[in-house]
């Protein structure tokens, strides 16, 4: 290697550092730059396999969820974004035996405060998936603003005297039951007239 210097201070050129790199593998025994090498293939390989099977996977979701995603978006009020993001989050449909399971999954499911003979107002348990309880908040409100069906029903929880959250979770309730049952039937959503 040529050295170019002034005073105490090195310089080498780029061919130098390639050049050297080329023959370095850190090591001085010969057993273990075998092995290094072929670690280095099988790394090589394994990082090509996941590329490709992630491509494969991306096209299969794609293919699979593309008609979920215009099943979900049939209902007014449910925006791309948040149909991607909630189907995103819930994964398939098959894996929940029941819209209870798919409540329970997104926290929302209620639980009752009991002590003694005391017992508490109910809530939601808030024990699951945040992001996904954050989604269906976000598409349950659209829903109330852009879709009769919802409306009428979080009107008619409101003049029940539900306060304004409970009465949301109830109508939150009502979509995720409606979307899982439009999701295993395979059905898109119909406006109820009247």
């Amino acid at each position: 290697m040529q050295r170019k210097g002034v005073g105490t201070r090195l310089t080498y050129t780029a061919e130098d550092l390639i050049r050297a790199a080329k023959q370095s593998i850190a090591t001085i025994s010969p057993a273990k730059e075998l092995i290094l090498q072929g670690k280095v293939r099988t790394l090589q390989h394994l990082q090509e396999r996941y590329e490709e099977l992630t491509k494969i996977m991306t096209e299969y979701c794609k293919a699979s969820m593309l008609e979920d995603f215009e099943i979900i978006t049939s209902i007014n009020g449910i925006s791309k974004c948040t149909a991607t993001t909630f189907l995103a989050e819930i994964g398939c449909i098959g894996n929940y035996a029941s819209y209870k399971k798919l409540i329970a999954f997104a926290g929302i499911d209620p639980t009752v405060y009991q002590s003694g003979r005391f017992e508490g107002s109910s809530r939601i348990s808030k024990r699951g998936n945040r992001h996904l309880r954050r989604v269906i908040w976000m598409m349950t409100t659209c829903v109330i603003q852009h879709n009769a069906t919802f409306r009428a029903y979080f009107t008619k929880k409101k003049s029940e005297g539900q306060p304004f959250k409970k009465a949301v979770f109830a109508t939150a309730h009502k979509l995720i039951r409606v979307i899982f049952a439009m999701l295993t039937q395979r059905t898109m959503f119909r406006e109820v007239c009247g």
